[in-house]
């Protein structure tokens, strides 16, 4: 992956700066936020770190944070004149936070607190602002646990599929094998294809490395859109060969193949030879219509121009949707505060999808 340098130097003469006021309102309307939804953000925090398959979300934030900063040079040559929508959202948000403590659905919740930081970022900046860091904010949303009941229905699907693709590359050297729902018999040995090899592990982060991708790669829309949605099928091909070269091992040179460290350091050169593929299948894209520009000039991280030092500054006001959206959100903490607020139990604060 290239490192481009982007001439992007404002031509309007000036560029826009905060003074302490919005960005005292900011901090104050943030930490609304976050004291707000504080039992979904909680729960987030403990899936990330207990969790093998969200393991990777903890780098989420900060990666957002760096997509938006690339766009400071194009950010503060707008002004930000707010949006009603973002007021909107903030309403919608809140209204999702209620019901999803009512029903202690944290997932919800958490989903909830999405929606309203797109709201607040609307509200602020206005659509056209909004337009240039959308997408660097709905990475975002893969840092969410699916529903339980969603998880665990995927995961049994893949633990099926992976097996009998598994089979089926065993099947291709002659070895002699019989599966039964996700436990492949070599006859001497019974492999168990339990929910830590359903591939969940790669797909996750696998998925949001493939949207990465796809936005920093500046071919055709379609291209980027085939190339996020190929990180599904290559992570199940993938997973399925794993347990494939797992049997083979184990029939030639026992069961100790398949435990242990071996086993952790297959998985961690499967999910290396997906990303690696996911590159070729983006350079055999590059190849493919009427694109201009190498691969190497289409595909890169930008780093924003520095601000001319002739360049004056003018300040930014706060728009006055963004004091409404404040306004509802503070609306919202005081009906918080009226709503019963159930104890969570240890058990619950552990669980990678707290109903």
């Amino acid at each position: 992956m290239s490192v481009n340098f982007i001439d992007r130097t404002p031509t309007s003469g000036f560029v826009w700066r905060l003074s302490w006021a919005p960005i005292l309102s900011l901090a104050v309307t943030v930490g609304l936020s976050l004291w707000l939804f504080w039992d979904g953000l909680w729960l987030l925090g403990s899936v990330w770190t207990t969790s093998p398959e969200y393991s990777y979300c903890i780098l989420i934030p900060p990666i957002a944070v760096f997509l938006i900063w690339q766009q400071k040079d194009r950010l503060e040559t707008i002004p930000f004149e707010g949006s009603w929508g973002g007021v909107a959202l903030v309403l919608l948000g809140g209204g999702l936070l209620v019901l999803g403590q009512l029903a202690t659905i944290y997932t919800l919740v958490q989903y909830a607190y999405l929606v309203t930081l797109y709201g607040l970022a609307l509200s602020f900046t206005g659509r056209r602002a909004f337009r240039i860091i959308a997408v660097p904010m709905l990475i975002l949303a893969f840092m969410i646990p699916l529903p339980s009941f969603f998880f665990y229905n995927l995961s049994t699907k893949l633990q099926l599929l992976s097996s009998q693709l598994g089979v089926w590359f065993m099947r291709l050297f002659d070895i002699s094998v019989f599966v039964e729902g996700n436990v492949i018999d070599l006859g001497g040995y019974k492999l168990q294809v339990a929910e830590a090899c359903d591939g969940l592990r790669y797909l996750f982060p696998l998925m949001t490395l493939g949207f990465l991708m796809a936005y920093f790669y500046k071919g055709a829309l379609w291209k980027r859109v085939v190339l996020f949605l190929s990180s599904a099928p290559i992570t199940i091909v993938m997973n399925s060969w794993r347990i494939g070269t797992i049997g083979l091992m184990v029939e030639h040179w026992g069961i100790g193949m398949a435990e242990g460290f071996l086993h952790e350091f297959q998985g961690w050169m499967v999910f290396m030879l997906s990303a690696g593929l996911m590159l070729g299948e983006m350079a055999l894209l590059n190849r493919l219509g009427r694109e201009r520009g190498t691969w190497r000039e289409l595909f890169g991280v930008e780093f924003p121009a520095a601000t001319p030092t002739e360049a004056a500054r003018r300040l930014r006001p706060v728009p006055r949707t963004f004091a409404a959206a404040a306004s509802v959100l503070a609306v919202f903490v005081v009906v918080a505060l009226a709503l019963p607020r159930r104890r969570l139990s240890l058990r619950e604060k552990v669980s990678p999808n707290s109903p």
